[in-house]
């Protein structure tokens, strides 16, 4: 679950013990095909190392000798360790794609479903970091199974290529085998550097991408104040900070890039003149000097190649720290099995299976401090908000406050296998991108509406109880208009009685509101409460209201007064307005 509040953005949870680590988890969770891939790699690595080394002997033992068979055979095994080597590739390379774009869905999807998993701690993070982590983050961490089938490959065939320099000739091959020590050393010292670099650089990133979200969200609001000024040069200080570590980064990156260059330059330069030299003594022959040459030209580019594994290396296990720290701030681990492809792919909201019909009464609910039958509609007013949201935490199973559906207790563990009854709509207002039908739609019954359903009837009666059927008169395509990510386009009004209708068409058998109502007017006020109250009178409905508001505790059948977490008063509104406590908390 998700805090977006600006009191959100420096507060993190912090982990009691380490989570598993995201990189681990790759890997074990392709380990397979890793044992498959990476020896189809280094045979298609070594088939390359093998074609200088093939060439050095058909220039001794076929041209130079003048064997015009065994110079045509060799050529021949030249084509085909060609062909070999390509085929060798484009297949690893498939196999290690297919495992990449696996886990950046593996790690998008899992990490939303933990977002959206209501059994999952609160996370005190902005909006768009968030975003940022479940998409950007997601990628670069599962780029681990791109680089390990080509960084232990490309590392052992610099090493069959060291072996090989150093049996034709002992001060080449300790010659190569110098440089790879001093770039190893160079490598061992920057990459420390680098990693703190990109952590930098990626939370600067993910700060500015969260100043964006927040500033297009409350576009409306900002326009209204006219400040929009002052909200471009906050984002544009953002976006400069961003810019800045990015900048700093790649100075690091092109320092690393630089030095490692530097380093198997002068190496392979050394070898190859070195080579030269022996072979002008008459110690090598014309061919071992080609395959020399050929080998050094594959090592330098193998050894380029592997200089960009700090930078590399930097941004992924800083994306796979991000990852896992946001899965252990929803107190979730990376291996949750409950987070799977398959649990998530096939997982379905329990508010009653496709042609089961119409959910009957589910047994009332039942709080320590009250009771709501089936076919009551109960008015719950708290002089302390914090009360309500006491009483709202226990319905809604965030906490363990005894609350009960029927026998069925409302616990953290077992608070989803009560969607089917129970639907408890907050104050905070959440609507997503979607036509209004598509809103309205969206918690209720699969057996029922859809958003394709021609017959709108059961949404003209869900907009009639939210007092919200002006809407369609408003809205300039009806219920095929857009509404934007959080009913940006809406005032809060139209939000808060679309958040109602939604809530309404859910037909659940216990409904929860709490305050529905605080952003209409009186009037307004009064038609929901009417139109309400009417809609969910049913034998085997019943609904709880947590509210001041007065329209609804007159439509009530009874209210219950709370104060200092204790019932001090019960009854119709009209009498209890005869308590002079309960008179001042409703008409403030």
């Amino acid at each position: 679950m998700l805090d977006s509040s600006p009191a959100a953005a420096a507060a993190t949870s912090s982990p009691a013990r380490p989570a598993p680590g995201v990189l681990r988890s790759i890997v074990r969770t392709h380990r397979r095909t890793l044992a498959l891939i990476l020896p189809l790699a280094t045979v298609s690595e070594g088939v390359e190392m093998l074609m200088p080394i093939v060439l050095g002997l058909l220039i001794d033992h076929g041209i130079l000798a003048g064997d015009l068979r065994l110079t045509v055979l060799g050529a021949a095994g030249l084509i085909l360790l060609r062909v070999l080597g390509v085929l060798l590739w484009v297949w690893t390379f498939l196999l290690s794609q297919k495992a990449v774009m696996y886990e950046r869905h593996r790690l998008r999807v899992g990490l939303t479903g933990a977002v959206l998993d209501p059994r999952s701690r609160t996370v005190r993070r902005p909006a768009g970091e968030v975003l940022s982590i479940a998409t950007s983050d997601a990628d670069k961490a599962s780029d681990v199974m791109d680089m390990i089938p080509w960084v232990v490959p490309s590392t052992l065939a610099v090493l069959g290529a060291t072996a090989y320099l150093a049996v034709m000739d002992l001060w080449l091959g300790l010659a190569m085998g110098l440089g790879i020590v001093v770039m190893v050393v160079v490598i061992r010292v920057i990459t420390p550097t680098l990693s703190a670099r990109y952590d930098d650089q990626q939370s600067q990133a993910a700060e500015a991408a969260a100043t964006a979200t927040d500033l297009v969200h409350g576009l409306r609001v900002l326009q209204g104040l006219g400040v929009q000024s002052r909200a471009r040069a906050t984002y544009r200080r953002r976006s400069r900070t961003a810019l800045d570590a990015a900048l700093v980064n790649a100075r690091y990156s092109g320092l690393s890039s630089g030095l490692t260059t530097l380093v198997t330059g002068t190496m392979l330069a050394a070898v190859v003149v070195l080579a030269s030299l022996r072979t002008l003594d008459g110690a090598l022959t014309l061919g071992v000097l080609i395959a020399v040459v050929g080998l050094a030209r594959y090592v330098m580019g193998m050894l380029q190649g592997l200089s960009g594994a700090p930078v590399w290396w930097a941004g992924m296990s800083t994306s796979a720290r991000r990852v896992r720290d946001l899965y252990t701030d929803l107190g979730r681990t990376v291996d949750d099995p409950e987070l799977t492809l398959d649990v998530l792919t096939t997982q379905r909201d329990e508010r009653g299976g496709r042609g089961t019909g119409r959910r009957g009464a589910a047994g009332g609910l039942h709080l320590p401090l009250l009771s709501v039958a089936d076919g009551e509609v109960v008015a719950l007013a708290c002089a302390d908000p914090a009360d309500a949201a006491d009483v709202i935490d226990a319905v809604s199973g965030r906490v363990d406050g005894g609350a009960r559906v029927g026998e069925v207790a409302i616990t953290p563990e077992d608070r989803l296998g009560l969607r089917a009854d129970l639907l408890v709509e907050p104050h905070v207002v959440d609507l997503f991108d979607g036509t209004l039908r598509e809103q309205l739609a969206t918690r209720a019954p699969e057996q029922g509406p859809s958003p394709e359903a021609d017959d709108d009837g059961w949404a003209d009666a869900a907009l009639h109880a939210a007092g919200a059927e002006d809407l369609l008169r408003i809205l300039p395509e009806g219920y095929d208009t857009r509404i934007l990510d959080r009913g940006a386009n809406l005032s809060g009004g139209q939000r808060q009685r679309i958040a109602l209708a939604r809530a309404v068409a859910a037909d659940a058998p216990v409904l929860v509101l709490h305050d529905p109502t605080t952003a209409v007017d009186a009037v307004t006020e009064q038609n929901i409460a009417e139109a309400l109250v009417a809609a969910r009178h049913r034998t085997d409905r019943a609904t709880l209201l947590v509210t001041r508001a007065p329209a609804l505790l007159q439509a009530a059948d009874r209210v219950v007064f709370v104060r200092d977490g204790r019932i001090t008063a019960e009854g119709e509104h009209t009498d209890l307005m005869g308590h002079e406590t309960y008179r001042e908390v409703v008409r403030r």
